[in-house]
């Protein structure tokens, strides 16, 4: 059986990855890169038998990413997946929304979960500007009832460690050029001095929560960083 996590919530996507893999505990895991897998590899992976005499997991990350361009390759490569779908354990994790004439390269016999990000969530980050905490405020309501304030929060750090790097003259990985455009208008609104002050003030409410030195929830600290921006 084939199972696909695919969407542009890579955060929840990789949970559940996380999840799969745990309850997957009693099987041998093999982890594949898809930047590096060649027909061998993939084969041994999937049809030699496990060590132990019990079952297996193959896990191949971002195998359609890797290889968009290396058409050949990549149409060999799912067909290998294919062929083994109804006697292997097969778990696919990119970090994009596939199309549907990609995922069809993989047959019939697999389970698709889609983790698209919420719109509200993109509305919230991009709203993070100095002397905004009324509209910040609201869109963290609206956000935490999608997503858990932890994950909320890994988010915001995420997103002002970019603009720190954009300000800085740097343009972060793995980022498209319209995103990097939208994050040197944000990053604009910012002196360096204030992207550098807030994104301590994370730091240290990264600190407190995971060392238990403080008596607010992740959603209160968030909220009070909030009003400080």
């Amino acid at each position: 059986m084939i199972t696909l996590l695919h969407g542009d919530h890579v955060e929840i996507s990789r949970q559940e990855l996380t999840n799969l893999k745990q309850k997957a505990s009693g099987k041998e895991i093999r982890a594949l890169d898809g930047r590096t897998l060649d027909h061998a590899v993939l084969t041994q992976a999937l049809e030699s038998t496990s060590l132990f005499g019990g079952d297996t997991l193959v896990i191949i990350e971002n195998l359609t990413r890797y290889n968009a361009k290396k058409t050949k390759l990549l149409d060999q490569l799912a067909s290998i997946i294919s062929t083994n779908a109804k006697t292997a354990d097969i778990l696919l994790w990119e970090d994009k929304e596939l199309s549907a004439t990609q995922i069809n390269r993989f047959g019939k016999d697999i389970q698709i979960r889609l983790f698209k990000t919420p719109v509200v969530l993109f509305q919230f980050l991009d709203g993070l500007k100095p002397d905004s905490r009324s509209l910040t405020l609201t869109l963290f309501e609206k956000a935490v009832q999608k997503d858990a304030p932890e994950l909320l929060f890994t988010m915001i750090v995420r997103r002002f460690r970019q603009l720190l790097i954009v300000k800085d003259g740097g343009t972060p990985e793995g980022i498209s050029p319209w995103q990097a455009g939208k994050l040197t208008s944000q990053a604009k609104l910012f002196t360096m001095g204030k992207l550098g002050l807030m994104y301590e003030k994370l730091l240290t409410i990264e600190y407190s929560i995971k060392s238990g030195a403080t008596p607010f929830s992740m959603k209160e600290h968030i909220e009070q960083w909030l009003i400080e921006l």
